[in-house]
């Protein structure tokens, strides 16, 4: 189970951004770093989870240092060296490789395998600025933006290449759906979650949470009464079928597993839980306090509730 009221352990020497480390994999991670970019005789500086670097060939002199440092937390101290060159050195294949793309952007039949549709945080896109990216609101705190799925990175498409392919955002955004779909397996299992048991599905891509996108086609997935889902970062979707009064057990478990998933990350996508019913998903708001969750449904979810029996 996942601690969502403390920092871990013995890391009182470890930033707030990095907090998930302990000291001694903190000091590891920055080891790894400093090797790297010492090796690539490349200068920098550390920031709040953000390194400034000198002249090089990442294509940006800011890189962000959260997903790789969540990516070695989940891995051993001995993989932190490799982790940390695969994640910089494929920031350099993609930056070569956009220097490419981008002469062909504007030719739709030569990048349409490229275009994807991926799940972020809402307060992505004003991040990117609002202006360069297309995307629509999907459910509470998240959004669906169109992307090009490159090689080694997925960025976004921008309106003004977009506007020159003469499709429209429904007719995109289909395509970038279907190529997820044929390029992305999902593993996809039925567990047991302490007294109840869940829909689990996970992969090592960054499309997981697409499953959302394509419930109607996974009937096992949908109870009498619609769903619980959750979907906390990149790479996993949590689902659970109501059927009974057994929901109210799986909402006070779910809610911190979900939240503490997503903090971990690699990829945080959502700590939130979502109810899912005849194609439409609703926010089941919550919040935490003196360490105990407190739960505001909305006024349909509780007259849901009233109709339930206990389990038989």
């Amino acid at each position: 189970m996942f601690s969502i009221f403390k920092r871990n352990k013995d890391n009182s020497g470890v930033p707030e951004w990095a907090s998930f480390f302990n000291e001694s994999e903190y000091s590891d991670f920055l080891k790894a770093i400093d090797k790297y970019f010492n090796k690539k005789k490349i200068t920098y500086q550390l920031g709040d989870g953000i390194l400034t670097i000198g002249a090089n060939d990442f294509g940006s002199n800011k890189l962000g240092l959260i997903n790789v440092a969540q990516v070695c937390k989940q891995d051993e101290l001995k993989n932190y060296n490799g982790i940390v060159f695969e994640h910089f050195e494929s920031m350099v294949r993609a930056s070569l490789f956009d220097a490419e793309f981008r002469k062909i952007v504007h030719d739709f039949d030569k990048v349409k395998k490229y275009v994807g549709v991926r799940l972020y945080p809402k307060d992505y896109p004003a991040q990117l600025g609002k202006e360069l990216a297309i995307w629509k609101d999907f459910v509470g705190d998240i959004c669906s933006m169109l992307v090009f799925d490159l090689p080694d990175s997925i960025i976004n498409v921008q309106p003004e290449q977009a506007k020159k392919w003469g499709r429209s955002f429904d007719e995109l955004f289909d395509v970038g759906l279907q190529n997820v779909r044929s390029n992305y397996p999902l593993d996809i299992s039925q567990q047991k979650f302490n007294e109840f048991t869940i829909w689990f599905i996970q992969g090592n891509h960054f499309f997981t949470p697409n499953i959302v996108f394509d419930l109607n086609n996974y009937p096992q997935f949908i109870g009498s009464k619609g769903s619980l889902i959750g979907i906390p970062h990149r790479h996993s979707a949590i689902i659970y079928p109501i059927e009974n009064l057994e929901v109210v057990t799986a909402i006070n478990q779910l809610i911190p597993t979900i939240y503490g998933i997503s903090s971990e990350g690699p990829g945080s996508l959502s700590n939130n839980l979502f109810w899912y019913k005849d194609g439409h998903f609703e926010n089941l708001p919550y919040k935490f306090a003196d360490e105990k969750l407190q739960f505001f449904p909305p006024d349909n979810f509780v007259d849901l509730l009233n109709t339930l029996t206990e389990k038989k």
